[in-house]
């Protein structure tokens, strides 16, 4: 999926004969803290957000893995998985990842069905996982995709793609980024774990399939625009001395679109990759030293000699 750039997955759960977060008393709070401890020993470590440095909870917060106003988190060592604390229900297990990946949403799944034995969950044979927020209520899983659709826009069908969606039981809301969307699942009631899924990537497969047809319908007016904008992109990157992130951001929309033409010579994961330093800028104001630096991150990104 070309224009799929991330994911997050959600997984919530609430422990029972506990009250939900807004009514519970800090004793019990503590008494859910240390089960969950018991539960995670040796797999994940337990943190007050104040004590993590400033920088690596901001770039915990642009992944998404943490939810703003949480004060306690588990995570794991990789940083890729992190539990929330008395966000809204009292657990929410949240994995990130690029692009989307089904065996890395099944993860996050598996992980939360492995903490049901060790922690008795609120569940009802009749509702599925009991929730504070009815949209949850069921299976207790969100997953939400951001997906780049430049060509949708373009030719104006974005307003019918996102009422056909809502339609299907899925919510298209657009981002800060120009032209990248979050697709997100909206009900659990009444379904699996597994057939929620297995029908949110066959939808992203149905987005990315129109996302093509219309580059091509796009193609047919500007095709001379889009190969030039595409070769001028990657010589940029090459060969800028200094670069902000919003012409970073341009750049890597146009890449997209001469991916999906076949015009482009760049690879997707490299494009991933610099998505990523546009993800979690470190500020929005860039001085004449921090574009020189971000061009060099730039290279040495497409040089393979920085990890993002």
């Amino acid at each position: 999926m070309n224009n799929v750039i991330s994911t997050r997955v959600s997984v919530y759960r609430n422990l029972k004969d506990f009250k939900f977060s807004n009514k519970l008393t800090d004793e019990q709070k503590q008494t859910i803290i240390t089960t969950i401890k018991d539960a995670v020993k040796g797999k994940m470590l337990f943190s007050n957000i104040k004590e993590i440095d400033e920088t690596n909870t901001q770039r915990l917060k642009n992944l998404g893995l943490v939810l703003e106003n949480t004060k306690n988190i588990f995570i794991d060592k990789k940083e890729n998985l992190v539990i929330n604390m008395f966000n809204v229900e009292h657990l929410a297990i949240i994995s990130a990842m690029d692009m989307f990946n089904s065996k890395n949403v099944e993860k996050t799944i598996s992980f939360a069905q492995a903490s049901a034995d060790k922690v008795c969950f609120a569940y009802s044979d009749e509702y599925g996982f009991l929730m504070s927020d009815i949209s949850k209520l069921g299976a207790g899983l969100k997953i939400e995709s951001n997906i780049m659709l430049t060509a949708i826009k373009s030719i104006n069908k974005i307003e019918q793609v996102k009422q056909n969606l809502g339609k299907l039981g899925y919510a298209l809301n657009e981002t800060k980024f120009p032209a990248v969307y979050t697709l997100s699942t909206q009900c659990n009631l009444g379904m699996g774990e597994k057939q929620i899924c297995t029908d949110f990537e066959n939808t992203l497969l149905k987005l990315q399939e129109l996302e093509t047809e219309s580059v091509k319908m796009l193609d047919m007016s500007k095709h001379d625009e889009i190969i030039d904008k595409t070769n001028r992109s990657e010589a940029v990157l090459n060969v800028a001395y200094m670069l902000n992130y919003d012409e970073l951001y341009n750049i890597l929309v146009n890449l997209r679109l001469g991916i999906n033409l076949g015009v482009c010579n760049m690879k997707l994961e490299d494009i991933n990759k610099l998505q990523k330093l546009v993800i979690n800028k470190k500020t929005d104001y860039l001085s004449i030293d921090d574009m020189k630096t971000l061009a060099q991150e730039v290279k040495d990104v497409l040089k393979g000699e920085k990890d993002v």
